[in-house]
């Protein structure tokens, strides 16, 4: 490694507390920093939002004395603050020349190219808005006029990034981002200026330190170096048309839904005076989402037709379900549940992960039955015990059923064996499709962000797996059904379907259960809305030549609002798409200044 990209990272990792001028790295030059060990073991103790440098410094025995410290805030109060416990106004800003006169290493490529020595970024909304989004009212009006694109450039410069979205669907403008530790080093000099204790918020630090790259998403590319308003201005107008890869068009389906994820997040923060109107419009653009997922799902199973692939079925009686349905599933999906048990004591402990599997290509010409319970029989589960820890038993807050599993003999396996178990049961190879094929994998969950959670503390990386097609939540599939913002638990819709179930909290029966479920609801709302739309025919063509009354209009209205509603047998749910960009939110929710084709 260059001595320069070596001492590039370690002010990343520092964010700019550490004066590093006179620093030698040539006894360090072979070291990745990427590896070190900063842990909260390795730091030891620290109550404020980041780790001192002493910490940091000692965790790879460099002598802390040898180095210049930053100059920090004087503070006589608690080592931690909030953002609104700070000092009392002072009509004159403090000195701070001497931490505002830094000279930033020129970034060694050219515009529109990808630095190989930036790691960490903070968005430009996030610099701009930090006194209105993280700042209370008191010190806000202190430090607002600090935070003008004008003062921002003064005695600064700004090394600006870009990076557009993993979808070419809705707003195709790029977000501007800048290295995080320029945007450490301004709350440094404000810091210093107003005798505050800015910090990356807690609860909110991803959003200014964020990586990029995995699994072959995108990655920002350098636009410029901005020494001016006028300057910045310039550079935002003329940001470089996309170039391959810029749209993460060969990474996995769920690696660039979680890039849209995180990119989204950095608008998911709102002020309080947009916060209500922006909620119901991301929860009722999130509830039409569960609509098509949902629809989706359908076609998988054979419930449902593509809208333009039979634009000739027009018959809305509801199925059969004593007989096949007629209906070939679409794209021969294998549906996984997954469900995963950690100890109650300690949530890094895995303890259980069960698998419910079910091929499609199974029960192509097998009738439903009432519920979908003739396809039950074609599920195949498996319940793997954590071989190491399988003395972690729930007792406190659930009661853990791990020695009752009702379908099948349970297993123990060492936990270092599990992430490869899970790679192969979603992306094992086939015969069907050809030699060497994978088959497209819908992941089925109850509450599927633990789980992922848990995923991923176990080493697989789902995103990383590109035969997903998508996921699946029958927690959301039941709220949808419902029409409900509150979340049910699973044993509560097994209830609604009549589902029998026991040993729940037992992770391979609540595998099945979900994967049950699931097939279940979709049954469920597949004849709901059949009847639904029968009813609506017939009462267009045999009453008040289709006249709808005041109260049905308003109930409607009211549902349409809130996401409930889709246009019915009308569609078909379409192909799995990315989270939606908040930046297709209206204008009069998320605006944005100064000019029209970047983002905030």
């Amino acid at each position: 490694m260059e001595d320069e990209q070596f001492m590039q990272q370690l002010r990343n990792l520092t964010c700019q507390t550490v004066d590093w001028s006179g620093f030698d790295p040539s006894k360090w030059r072979d070291e990745d920093i990427n590896d070190w060990d900063i842990s909260d073991d390795a730091q030891g103790d620290e109550d404020d939002n980041y780790a001192s440098d002493a910490s940091i410094l000692s965790a790879r025995h460099l002598d802390p004395f040898n180095v210049k410290p930053a100059t920090r805030p004087h503070h006589t109060g608690p080592t931690s603050l909030r953002i609104e416990d700070v000092t009392d106004e002072q009509e004159e800003y403090r000195d701070a020349s001497d931490l505002e006169n830094i000279s930033w290493p020129e970034v060694s490529v050219e515009q529109g190219e990808i630095d190989p020595i930036t790691e960490l970024f903070t968005p430009w909304r996030m610099v701009l808005e930090y006194p209105n989004l993280f700042v209370g009212k008191r010190n806000g009006a202190r430090a607002r006029p600090l935070f003008t694109l004008e003062s921002l450039h003064e005695n600064r410069i700004w090394d600006l990034f870009y990076l557009y979205r993993p979808s070419n669907e809705g707003n195709n403008n790029p977000l501007i981002f800048v290295p995080t530790y320029q945007m450490q080093h301004l709350l440094d000099v404000i810091n210093r200026k107003l005798d505050v204790e800015f910090t990356f918020p807690r609860g909110h630090q991803d959003m200014f330190a964020m990586p990029f790259g995995q699994s072959n998403t995108a990655k920002p590319r350098f636009l410029g170096r901005s020494r001016s308003a006028e300057e910045w201005k310039q550079l935002t107008n003329n940001v470089p048309a996309r170039k391959p890869g810029d749209t993460s068009e060969n990474a996995p389906f769920l690696a660039k839904q979680e890039l849209t994820r995180r990119l989204n997040s950095i608008f998911s923060i709102q002020d309080k005076s947009k916060k209500t109107k922006n909620n119901q419009y991301k929860r009722s653009n999130l509830h039409r989402a569960w609509g098509k997922n949902i629809k989706r799902v359908q076609r998988y199973l054979g419930l449902r037709r593509r809208v333009l692939s039979d634009p000739e079925v027009s018959s809305y009686t509801p199925l059969d379900l004593t007989q096949p349905t007629g209906i070939q599933p679409e794209k021969s999906v294998v549906f996984v549940a997954i469900d995963l048990e950690a100890y109650e004591l300690d949530q890094s402990i895995i303890t259980e992960v069960g698998l419910a599997i079910l091929d499609t290509a199974e029960i192509t010409n097998v009738a439903p039955g009432e519920g979908s319970k003739n396809w039950f029989d074609f599920i195949k589960a498996r319940h793997i015990r954590v071989k190491e820890f399988s003395w972690a038993q729930n007792s406190r807050h659930v009661q853990g059923r791990a020695e009752y599993f009702d379908f099948g003999e349970s297993e123990f396996i060492e936990v270092a064996k599990i992430a490869s178990v899970l790679k192969e049961t979603i992306e094992g190879e086939s015969s069907i499709g050809g030699e060497g094929a994978k088959r497209p994998v819908v992941l089925v969950f109850h509450d599927q962000s633990q789980d992922l959670k848990y995923i991923r503390m176990l080493g697989y990386d789902v995103a990383s797996a590109d035969n997903i097609l998508e996921v699946v939540d029958t927690r959301e599939m039941y709220q949808y059904l419902s029409r409900s913002n509150n979340a049910s638990k699973l044993s509560n819709v097994c209830g609604y379907l009549d589902i029998p179930w026991k040993n729940m909290h037992n992770a391979g029966n609540d595998a099945v259960y979900t994967l049950q479920a699931m097939m279940g609801l979709a049954i469920d709302m597949r004849q709901k809305s059949l009847e639904r739309a029968a009813a609506k025919a017939s009462k267009a063509n045999t009453s008040n030549d289709g006249y709808v009354t005041y109260s049905e209009f308003t109930a409607t209205k009211e549902d349409v609002d809130e996401g409930w509603i889709s246009t019915g047998e009308l569609s078909d749910g379409g192909e799995p798409s990315l989270v939606m960009a908040a930046s297709t939110v209206p204008n009069s929710v998320v605006e944005t200044t100064v000019c029209e084709n970047w983002e905030l």
